[in-house]
């Protein structure tokens, strides 16, 4: 049985996750973009987006239980995006997401005392795994099976 510190604890270790997605520092850096890119560059900055939408509901959630969402500071490995192309860039971004499917996925199994913190991180779970192959498509990996 988790405690409501260390749900607490779990979600905000889930929005540091979310605040160190390469996708979302993709778009604070300058990249090439090529005309046969543009369908990624859309979608990045609608995954993007969805990235913003899940700290806010980590942060709800946190705030819900009484909690304060903890700082954090950026990805050093984020440093080194600027001037990039898009297809270069985009295992990099791959390797991040599943390393934040791992997390979320690690995360749930303790969260399942708490059903409203667990809904929220299973809604965000499925949405990076739809992320996941939006962006395995683009480089042409298969999906693995889940």
């Amino acid at each position: 049985m988790t405690d409501r510190r260390q749900v607490i604890d779990i979600l905000n270790e889930l929005l540091r996750q979310e605040r160190g997605s390469l996708v979302s520092h993709l778009l604070d850096s300058t990249l090439f973009v090529s005309r046969g890119t543009t369908d990624q560059d859309a979608a990045l900055r609608r995954i993007a987006a969805e990235i913003r939408e899940h700290e806010g509901w980590l942060a709800e959630t946190i705030a819900s239980l009484h909690g304060g969402v903890a700082p954090s500071c950026g990805d050093v490995r984020a440093a080194g995006l600027h001037y990039q192309e898009v297809h270069f860039l985009l295992p990099l971004v791959i390797e991040n997401e599943s390393r934040v499917i791992r997390r979320y996925e690690a995360a749930l199994k303790l969260l399942a005392g708490e059903p409203g913190a667990a809904a929220v991180a299973s809604r965000i779970l499925s949405r990076h795994r739809k992320h996941m192959a939006e962006l395995r498509a683009f480089v042409g990996a298969p999906s693995p099976a889940s």
